[in-house]
């Protein structure tokens, strides 16, 4: 009896590590795939001030009900840098963010990398921000029962540039990105 139970045990931990490892191999393809997919979607470049954002999806046409993926290439002049979450409240400062609106959308995510803390001696607080370049990446899922035809995605971008000693007021930068709805036979969108 008790070789039968240890036998029993035996395929189960097996069985157990045969389903981590199979799902830990997956995570890992999805991972390297949102790294490596290409952004062939019209992009739309933004600038305001000292900061740059390319953004652009994985095609610039696709049928209703789809996802897309969307990249956010940003760049922040040297000496200067834009803030990240989480910031305290009541401080007033902006945290760099891209939203899209939402007529087209049935849904949108877009992970910013994590920041960089930045300390600030005189305020004797410490932030966290983004300088140089970088890179989002995230997803929009657009709306059911969508019309074939010609439209924009609008959205917007923004952002607090600071460097050492000052900040400029928030800004908030409107953009549109073109999309082309086609039927759902002729589109092959990529996420």
């Amino acid at each position: 009896m008790d070789r039968a139970n240890n036998v029993n045990v035996s395929a189960i931990r097996a069985v157990v590590f045969f389903t981590i490892a199979v799902a830990t191999v997956a995570l890992g393809l999805r991972s390297v795939d949102a790294a490596t997919t290409t952004f062939q979607g019209t992009p739309v470049v933004v600038q305001a001030g000292d900061v740059r954002a390319r953004i652009a999806l994985t095609a610039n046409h696709s049928s209703s009900g789809h996802q897309l993926g969307v990249s956010v290439n940003f760049e922040v002049a040297a000496g200067w840098h834009i803030y990240g979450e989480p910031l305290p409240d009541g401080e007033g400062l902006t945290p760099t963010s891209v939203k899209f609106d939402n007529d087209l959308l049935a849904q949108q995510t877009l992970n910013l990398p994590k920041p960089t803390p930045l300390r600030f001696e005189a305020l004797n607080q410490t932030y966290p921000v983004y300088t140089g370049s970088f890179k989002a990446i995230g997803t929009i899922v657009l709306r059911q029962k969508i019309k074939p035809g010609d439209y924009s995605i609008p959205g917007t971008f923004s952002f607090q540039q600071c460097n050492d000693t000052m900040c400029k007021m928030p800004q908030t930068v409107h953009f549109e990105i073109p999309i082309k709805i086609e039927l759902p036979s002729l589109a092959t969108p990529s996420t």
